[in-house]
């Protein structure tokens, strides 16, 4: 016969397991715990890992190197900030300050933290292009090459037409339906030779328009009303033109050609988009070059693309 054990025999039933106190479910709800808990994980890692720094670059990499320009510069951001030279106490302190970050950004990279990280990729991409854009600054363009880009792009430097006319105007508010006829009638008269000053309906547009660029006259009389006014030749009255204040009777006194200036009088402006075309161009240049070393395979993009639009749809199904 085979024997039980006491507690086998025991009718009290169990007791519950004890429940945590509100004490320790608070602390362990605390943010602070939290830090703690992490930090402590990061502890481990580094002890499992070894040393992180030393681990991807020798023993040099655990070395930090103060430089005496570093410091300078550090003292002078504080005195843009603050407007004033920091004290001795506080030079000390942002120096260490410095060195912290550097220790902390090297373990922080010694275990992968920048990887899959957007923020920094883009961060270390905007630092190597801006190495390229202060090599293009430090570069003084020759008169040469100012004409030769001034004339490569010549469509965004090209002088805007400059046109003189007078005119003679007819209003729709007064003529109504009738202000197209009303307007061939007095165009016939001025080819007549009547006096311009004595036609037309009254209204706020001067008789005479002095040379303008073509921008301020479509600006002031419609788009298509300039587009018109430089399709008409100097010496005689056309028209009508039609504007939103109504029609109008034109004789073209003088008009400019659209023209590439000289570069003394555009030479900043030249000079500015050179430096921007020449900042996109080695930045072109370099990483076609380094793009040489990496070999890249793109897995189905195709596929990708197509198993997500199916995705989609099963969603709106």
């Amino acid at each position: 016969m085979k024997l039980l054990r006491p507690s086998t025999l025991d009718p009290r039933p169990s007791a519950p397991a004890p429940r945590p106190s509100p004490l320790v479910t608070r602390f362990f709800r605390e943010p602070l715990v939290h830090f703690l808990i992490i930090g402590a994980g990061l502890f481990l890692l580094f002890g499992w890992k070894g040393n992180p720094a030393s681990s991807q670059g020798g023993p040099q990499s655990t070395t930090i190197i103060v430089a005496r320009d570093t410091i300078d510069q550090l003292v002078a951001a504080f005195t843009r900030t603050w407007m004033r030279p920091p004290t001795e106490g506080e030079v000390e302190r942002l120096v260490e300050n410095y060195v912290r970050d550097e220790i902390y950004y090297r373990e922080a990279v010694a275990i992968g933290l920048d990887r899959g990280d957007a923020l920094i990729r883009r961060k270390l991409r905007q630092k190597m292009e801006f190495i390229l854009e202060d090599i293009a600054a430090q570069t003084e363009p020759t008169d040469e090459e100012l004409e030769r880009f001034m004339t490569q792009h010549r469509e965004k430097y090209l002088v805007d037409p400059q046109i003189a006319f007078r005119q003679v105007f007819v209003g729709f508010d007064q003529r109504g339906d009738g202000a197209e006829e009303h307007a061939f009638q007095l165009l016939e008269q001025l080819g007549e030779g009547a006096d311009p000053d004595v036609l037309g309906d009254r209204s706020l547009i001067d008789h005479t328009a002095e040379l303008s660029p073509l921008w301020k006259i479509k600006k002031d009389y419609g788009e298509a009303f300039g587009k018109q006014l430089l399709d008409l030749e100097p010496g005689g009255w056309a028209g009508p033109l039609r504007s939103g204040y109504g029609l109008h009777l034109v004789f073209i006194d003088e008009r400019v050609v659209q023209a590439l200036p000289q570069l003394k009088d555009i030479r900043d402006a030249v000079k500015r988009d050179w430096a921007v075309a020449l900042q996109q161009k080695l930045k072109d240049e370099a990483y076609a070059k380094i793009r040489e070393r990496y070999s890249v395979k793109i897995e189905n993009p195709t596929n990708g693309i197509a198993s997500v639009r199916a995705a989609e749809m099963e969603k709106r199904l």
